[in-house]
């Protein structure tokens, strides 16, 4: 009995750390030498296809981290940093190292900007998973007036994704799970956010548009093209029998090795602030931008993360006020802010078993700020003091 006892007092006093650590991290990434914040930096796992972003103010929160896991924030003009699971968990501001070196396109090679962005689109199927994949993803997305949220959505699940080889649009669900408040809305199409699917249209058009680009140098020997696309007239461009593409920027940033597309920046033309009619309500888009980051698993690239936000009014119409709640939407000027991660992927049903069903849950404010997909879109200077 003695023996047992001591046994067990000997058990008790062996610390456990795997189950006493947290998986879930929150923080701000800044620049070293300005202080100031960085928006949109890469955060992944190291040789997972877990990963985040952080939002226009420089915040993150990522979750399901194990202790030993390497984390790696990554941005165009700054110096990747690698933290371990121990590293982050005793800090809350990530400071990275600005590193850009910018050269002219004549200095490093002959061809044109427009040119290495007809060499990437055609490189798609080369680059970029082109059988069946699931991703397991979630999206979040909130909605403020005055500062106010009245709206919040989180949305998880697994999506079959076609690949890109026939350039299908069909996304086919397999499982989601809803959670929101005060609203029945529940649309959601992954086609809608994944930028290599919907930039398709630059090479219907090439010469609709003008390009400029940059060259820059990254710590790990590579080098990225930074090119930037506007409309020659900034008018809509027209495509017959396939769509109306609004003037915006856009930005993309293409590996110089294999020409690979790994982030894309959209950013609405503020000039050509345009106004959509919905059957109960007008909406005038005042600004809108979007940054889509693209990983490399299994030796091809894949959607990793997406952050939009955007600024747009709202005009009542027919019984406005019978659906409001239910679709999200407040008369006045709001501000949507969402962010899309995914989790993991799969190459076949069998890697993550049984299909699951669907399903809602309706939440309460305080229950849905504690899912951490929320917190970065709900992180504030004043509760996170940063020291």
């Amino acid at each position: 009995m003695k023996n047992s006892l001591l046994i067990i007092s000997i058990l008790l006093l062996i610390p456990f750390p795997c189950f006493s650590q947290k998986s879930s991290f929150q923080g701000k990434v800044i620049d070293e030498k300005t202080k100031e914040a960085i928006p949109f930096v890469n955060i992944g796992v190291e040789n997972k296809p877990l990963g985040t972003i952080t939002d226009d103010r420089g915040f993150f929160s990522i979750s399901n981290i194990k202790t030993d896991n390497n984390l790696v924030f990554s941005c165009i003009g700054y110096k990747s940093k690698i933290l371990s699971f121990d590293e982050l968990s005793k800090i809350k501001v990530i400071s990275l190292t600005p590193q850009p070196r910018e050269l002219s396109e004549v200095t490093i090679t002959g061809m044109t900007a427009k040119a290495i962005v007809k060499e990437a689109l055609k490189r798609i199927k080369d680059n970029y998973h082109t059988s069946d994949i699931y991703l397991d993803i979630s999206t979040s997305i909130i909605k403020e007036k005055n500062d106010s949220v009245f709206f919040m959505k989180n949305l998880s699940g697994i999506y079959k994704h076609r690949g890109y080889k026939k350039q299908k649009k069909e996304i086919i669900s397999v499982f989601s799970k809803m959670q929101t408040i005060n609203s029945e809305y529940n649309y959601f199409n992954l086609y809608n956010i994944d930028a290599i699917l919907t930039r398709r249209y630059l090479r219907l058009r090439p010469n609709s548009f003008n390009y400029s680009m940059d060259i820059i140098y990254e710590d790990n020997n590579e080098s990225s093209y930074i090119i930037t696309i506007l409309h020659k007239d900034s008018k809509p461009l027209i495509i017959p029998f396939k769509m109306t593409v609004v003037p915006i920027i856009l930005k993309l940033s293409i590996n110089t090795d294999d020409f690979a597309i790994t982030k894309i920046e959209s950013i609405l033309d503020t000039n050509d602030a345009r106004v959509y009619d919905f059957l109960y309500y007008k909406q005038k888009f005042i600004n809108s931008y979007s940054i889509s980051n693209y990983t490399k698993y299994k030796g091809k690239y894949v959607l990793s993360n997406v952050f939009t936000k955007g600024v747009s009014e709202i005009t009542p119409m027919f019984k406005f006020d019978s659906i409001k709640a239910n679709i999200g939407v407040e008369e006045g000027i709001t501000e949507t802010k969402s962010i899309f991660n995914v989790h993991n992927i799969y190459f076949s049903e069998s890697e993550f078993g049984d299909k699951r069903g669907n399903s809602k849950e309706i939440k309460t404010f305080d229950e849905l700020k504690e899912i951490d997909e929320f917190k970065i879109l709900l992180m504030d200077d004043k509760e996170y003091s940063f020291k």
